[in-house]
């Protein structure tokens, strides 16, 4: 099982290194054509769309996922009932951001780009409920294909408006229509392995969906909604320029989350819900352990990536002058975010929906009260400040739900205090060094805190054997790095 699951973890993952290449090269190049103030408006548009998405998705998704991939069998008729109920409820939060877009005080170009832009929700709820049931059906390597055309598709599509002179209101054009084809391309790969709808609709099952989802959608949207209020917030208080720098900021760090974090355990999530239903202590053991390496891989990602921020914002945003500062303290939360996102799928799988409900909205409160306090006092970089606040009161949350005591929690937080100890060693070589060897220190710093967790024993034998299980499944060189690891796999 733990091959198969590397596996599809690694299909994934290296798909979405690939995505997400296409995406921030295309993120920087639009930067570039579009400048900080249309920017800051592609931003923000795309908060407003990320955080109304959760509202067609209601949850089901999740539902759809957890309930398929216990019984294969159910796949048609949930497939009827998703897709009787999500593409209305896209439809109707499109309706409703139109309605908001006219009761707030933004101009009418703005509006008129939102309403367009938002006609993407209905096309990609189909895409979603395709991607659900082929991730259900653990057919990882189609839907990492699935996303890599995709997107590419949508980058081009989006060239040629810009490029033709279509401005905004092309690239919008072009998402719809890579949106169609990446739908058709689900539903075409549902068919080949048998899964079609299969009528009549089941109302007891629409009922269901309903009422396991609407915890999720809540939860998703408050998730959502703390994630990206800091760019409607700076979009209002401190213009688009202002807007621009915290959208192109959140590139970076949001790709970091994304890459290592969201897509493993979006693979993960079929085997954690067998595992809920046979073993839940099993489960709360296992992820202890990816959010603990997700401290270990996270923490020298953030560090670097604060120590050169100012080098990383000149080389990908040269004319957004704010993006450096932003960028330094936004990345902070990264870390947080990726230890968050393991406990955050350990609700899911666990149906404690409504548990995950209250972190999430505790996560908004915080983000809310936060930006309100720090954008007048320090500007843009209060949305920095602010996002990581937000993410320290949700580890918490979390940390408590799951309630480790005695020998347990005394051996993680041991483990955890070295981590943070070696990243300590990272830090002060990396922000010592970077203003005359910025790439050495980088280095040497990498190393150091390589050095620190062997020669502190941050890691136990089962943490390496997981790390050996998934450098084994990677494609092509994995079986190789894989016996790198043997000296030290049982320190």
């Amino acid at each position: 099982m733990a091959a198969r699951v590397a596996r599809n973890a690694a299909a994934i993952a290296l798909a979405t290194l690939l995505a997400r290449g296409f995406q921030f090269g295309w993120a920087v190049a639009l930067a570039a054509l579009l400048g900080a103030e249309q920017y800051g408006i592609w931003g923000t548009i795309g908060a407003i769309l990320a955080t109304a998405a959760a509202l067609p998705e209601f949850g089901m998704g999740l539902v759809v996922l957890r309930e398929v991939a216990r019984q294969p069998s159910e796949a048609g008729r949930y497939l009827t009932a998703t897709l009787a109920v999500q593409p209305p409820l896209a439809i109707a939060t499109h309706l409703a951001l139109i309605a908001l877009s006219l009761a707030l005080p933004y101009e009418t170009t703005f509006r008129l780009l939102l309403a367009l832009a938002a006609l993407s929700l209905t096309v990609d709820t189909l895409g979603n409920i395709g991607y659900n049931q082929l991730l259900a059906a653990e057919r990882m390597v189609t839907t990492s294909l699935v996303m890599v055309v995709h997107v590419s598709l949508q980058i081009g599509f989006s060239l040629v408006a810009l490029l033709s002179g279509g401005g905004l209101a092309g690239v919008y054009m072009a998402t719809i229509s890579a949106g169609v084809l990446r739908a058709a391309l689900h539903g075409a790969a549902l068919r080949r392995i048998g899964v079609v709808p299969r009528l009549p609709i089941e109302l007891a099952r629409v009922r269901r969906l309903f009422r396991e989802g609407w915890s999720i959608a809540l939860s998703s949207f408050l998730g959502y909604a703390y994630q990206h209020v800091d760019k409607v917030l700076v979009f209002t208080f401190l213009g688009e320029r202002a807007a621009g720098y915290l959208t192109a900021a959140f590139v970076i760090v949001s790709g970091v989350v994304e890459l290592f974090s969201v897509t493993v355990f979006t693979a993960l999530f079929p085997v954690m819900a067998r595992l809920a239903q046979q073993s839940p202590a099993a489960l709360r053991r296992a992820v202890d352990q990816f959010a603990f390496l997700s401290l270990v891989i996270g923490l020298p990602l953030v560090i670097g990536i604060a120590a050169l921020a100012s080098r990383l914002a000149r080389l990908f945003f040269p004319s957004f002058s704010g993006t450096a500062g932003v960028l330094e303290v936004l990345i902070w939360h990264a870390v947080l975010a990726m230890i968050g996102n393991a406990y955050a799928q350990m609700l899911l799988v666990e149906g404690q929906q409504r548990l995950l409900l209250w972190v999430r909205a505790l996560g908004l409160a915080v983000s809310l009260a936060a930006n309100l306090i720090a954008l007048p006092l320090l500007g843009v970089i209060g949305a920095g400040v602010a996002t990581f606040a937000a993410h320290v009161a949700m580890l918490i949350a979390f940390l408590r739900v799951r309630g480790m005591t005695g020998a347990e929690g005394r051996a993680l937080l041991s483990q955890t205090l070295r981590v943070i100890a070696a990243g300590l060693l990272m830090g002060a070589l990396a922000f010592g060094l970077r203003d005359w060897q910025p790439i050495l220190g980088a280095l040497l710093s990498l190393l150091a805190y390589g050095g620190a967790l062997i020669g502190l024993r941050a890691l136990d034998s089962a943490h390496w054997a997981l790390i050996r299980q998934i450098l084994s499944a990677l494609p092509l060189f994995g079986e190789r790095l894989a016996r790198l690891w043997r000296p030290i796999s049982a320190p």
